[in-house]
Parts: structure tokens; C-alpha cells; sequence
């Protein structure tokens, strides 16, 4: 008789579990809508091509903006001026490294895709809350993630050489997919940011 309403407890927790995972993997991976947006936006305002400031800038800003949509989906869990300004600032330095290897063709999209993603992944590392994996996953997570996001954006057409400081929606909803599979299953330890 315990037995069986220890399953039933355990039954009814897993599916608690399940809703919840749901729910936050639903709110990570609706951040894909935001990259157009942070693109868009970052292009509008100055054009990497420009020379390296103007490509920290426009990168900066799409990284502010998918810093943003990020901080709401992880819940609030650190501070968003951290979060924020760590997304914008990581993006910005690692696309100005984009530029300055002068990868911006389509066949430099893998290296576009993890040079970004690795210095966003390890600007957030620095400032990460407690629901994010330790730096040691995240950080190459990112760098892959955003790497095969690059790859499906320029293979269905967008050109890596208009300067675009992130991948278009293809490439975002791959790349929430992904990242948003390790931020469910390593992201639950506690741990505290590095700089508070």
C-alpha cells in the first residue's frame, strides 16, 4: 500500500516536472523571435563594414536586444543590467574578431557562428544565473549551437557578407532548440554568478 502511493506521489511530481520543463523551454525557445528584431535593429543602426567600431556597435546592440528576451525567459534569475550587458558586450568584442578574420562570407559561416557564439557564451559565463549550466557546458554549447545556426541561415540564402551580427530565424530557432535542450537538462544546479 506505500509502495503504491509513493508511485502515485512520484507520478504526480513527474508530471509537475514535465509542465514546468515545458514551459520554460517554450519560453527559451520563443527567444528566436527576437534575433530578426536584434538584427535588424543592430544593422539600422551602423554598418559593420564601416570599420571595428561600428561592427561592435551594431553587434552590441542585437546583443543588448537578445540579452533582453533571454533575461525574460530565464525568469528574471540575475540581474538584467548583468545579463544584458554581458550578452551585448560579449557579442560585440566577438564580432569585431568576426571582422577582423575577415569572416564574412557564407563558407566562413561555421567560424562566425562560433566565434560569437563562444565570446556571448563566455561573457554570460561571467554573470550567469543559477538556472544555467556551469561554463565549462555552456560555453562550447554557444559556440556550437550558434555555429550550425549560421550554417542553416546562409544555406537557405542570407548573405553572411550584408554584415547581419546574428543569424536570421532559421538559424535562431535551431539555435534556441539547442541551447535551450542544455539549459533544461544541466541548468538546474545551484550556483552563484561571479560577479554579483
Amino acid at each position: 500500500m506505500v509502495i503504491g502511493e509513493f508511485g502515485c506521489i512520484e507520478q504526480w511530481k513527474g508530471s509537475v516536472m514535465s509542465r514546468v520543463w515545458s514551459r520554460d523551454y517554450a519560453k527559451w525557445l520563443a527567444v528566436f523571435l527576437a534575433y530578426p528584431i536584434a538584427g535588424f535593429l543592430g544593422r539600422l543602426i551602423a554598418n559593420p563594414a564601416d570599420g571595428f567600431v561600428f561592427a561592435f556597435v551594431t553587434a552590441a546592440v542585437a546583443g543588448a536586444i537578445l540579452g533582453v528576451a533571454q533575461w525574460l525567459a530565464l525568469d528574471r534569475h540575475v540581474s538584467p543590467a548583468l545579463w544584458v550587458g554581458a550578452t551585448a558586450v560579449g557579442l560585440g568584442m566577438s564580432f569585431v574578431i568576426v571582422q577582423a578574420l575577415g569572416a564574412t562570407s557564407n563558407s566562413a559561416a561555421p567560424a562566425i557562428g562560433a566565434v560569437t557564439g563562444l565570446g556571448v557564451g563566455v561573457a554570460q559565463s561571467l554573470v550567469r544565473s543559477d538556472r544555467m549550466p556551469p561554463p565549462a557546458v555552456w560555453i562550447p554549447t554557444m559556440g556550437v549551437a550558434w555555429a550550425i545556426a549560421w550554417v542553416m541561415t546562409t544555406s537557405i540564402g542570407v548573405q553572411a557578407s550584408a554584415g547581419w551580427p546574428v543569424v536570421g530565424v532559421s538559424g535562431a530557432l535551431v539555435a534556441q532548440l539547442l541551447t535551450g535542450v542544455v539549459l533544461l537538462t544541466m541548468g538546474r544546479r545551484r550556483a552563484q554568478p561571479l560577479f554579483a
